[in-house]
């Protein structure tokens, strides 16, 4: 009975395995050395096929299209996909150097993408409707599998550059994470799509949302960052004050930017209280909207003492972190981000700070969607983020999924 209800909510009880994994421990047999090496062949086959990366257009444009051969077809393509895209990150994983293959969040995560190639690989053949539902059901469950790679990831990574004395490791994990970051993306992305043509959502087409409110997707990821603020520091908030174009909207996938904004508004936050703890009244935190024929922009200002040179020259890297605290307060901080909103899309970014990857996390979104996020900050003032994202028009044939 717990099983069944466990495979009803599959992150239920917070358990460190969900209920794929509980089934596998306890109805099946562990795996053999023949087993492993069979798999092992199926993942080197698939990591051999180029991935087939379908433009923004491409996929908006056949949403429309949902006969009953085309669902069956898009199930087939999205299982191939998902087979290649899966092998392909299992493979960076794999090439990783063997002390970070040792620490355990990143056998988790490899853990978690194997488990999933194998689900996705056992899939029965998809040949009526019923099928289709199946399939759909099975790669939601993986898509919540997969959620919390990227804060699994970094953690690892956090921790076994503690072991590695290689100037070039910096380099090496920065190149993987890139890989992984916008692979699983773009891997999202498609799944959604997939979804979507069986959901008809108000607004959308496809993934992409063509009414989205800056100005609400600024609000509700303040109210996450200021919940979080509160449990943490137990202080009066900065207030965050919306100008310019405050009413714009645009065409654009919100997951993306809901991700980067959250992160920017953690830091600012964060930086706000931290630097201003003895005001009862902290200074705001100002985001100011410009939406233009060819793109819009959102500047996120805040006045907690800006960043150091050093400190600003080092945000792109991974792992990197200003953030000072007592472990214990630092595991506080993360399982509350946890509590306050598991569901929130695209995790890794539940607590107020931590590992140094939210930030980088974001430029590279930010970056695939051919846009451009930049830092300018006075050192004993505050900070300016500037993200610049161009309009979804000029999107439609560069942006390859």
């Amino acid at each position: 009975r717990l099983l069944r209800m466990l495979q009803k909510s599959r992150r239920g009880l917070g358990l460190f395995w969900n209920t794929r994994f509980l089934t596998i421990e306890t109805k099946k047999k562990p795996i053999t050395v023949s087993q492993y090496s069979s798999l092992q062949k199926k993942i080197n086959e698939f990591a051999s096929k180029p991935k087939n990366q379908p433009t923004l257009h491409s996929i908006m444009m056949e949403s429309n299209n949902k006969s009953k051969n085309r669902l069956i077809q898009s199930c087939q393509y999205m299982r191939h996909e998902f087979l290649v895209r899966v092998a392909h990150v299992i493979t960076h994983l794999q090439n990783l150097p063997y002390i970070i293959l040792t620490n355990e969040d990143i056998k988790r995560v490899l853990d978690l993408y194997m488990y999933a190639f194998t689900d996705m690989l056992h899939q029965p053949v998809i040949r009526s409707m019923k099928d289709v539902d199946n399939f759909n059901e099975n790669l939601s469950g993986l898509l919540e599998d997969l959620t919390d790679i990227i804060l699994l990831l970094s953690k690892g990574i956090h921790d076994s550059q503690l072991h590695v004395n290689d100037p070039e490791f910096p380099a090496i994990i920065g190149k993987t994470m890139d890989y992984i970051v916008i692979n699983r993306l773009c891997n999202r992305i498609l799944a959604r799509h997939h979804l979507s043509m069986h959901i008809q959502r108000e607004g959308y087409i496809s993934v992409v949302n063509t009414d989205l409110s800056l100005k609400k997707v600024i609000q509700r990821n303040a109210t996450f960052s200021a919940n979080v603020c509160q449990n943490v520091y137990m202080e009066t908030l900065p207030e965050v004050i919306i100008d310019g174009h405050a009413d714009a909207r645009v065409a654009f996938i919100p997951n993306i930017i809901d991700y980067v904004i959250r992160e920017v508004l953690k830091n600012a936050f964060r930086a706000t209280v931290e630097n201003n703890l003895h005001q009862v009244e902290k200074p705001p935190i100002i985001c100011t909207i410009s939406n233009s024929a060819d793109y819009w922009k959102i500047r996120v200002s805040d006045r907690g003492s800006g960043m150091s040179d050093n400190t600003l020259g080092n945000m792109e890297k991974y792992c990197f972190t200003s953030f000072k605290q007592k472990q214990e307060e630092q595991e506080y901080s993360q399982a509350f981000g946890e509590i306050v909103n598991p569901a929130v899309a695209d995790r890794g970014g539940s607590s107020l700070a931590g590992f140094g990857v939210g930030i980088p996390v974001s430029m590279a979104y930010i970056k695939f969607v051919k846009g451009k996020m930049e830092y300018q900050s006075l050192p004993g003032i505050g900070t300016d983020v500037y993200i610049k994202v161009p309009q979804i028009g000029g999107l439609m044939d560069k942006l390859h999924i």
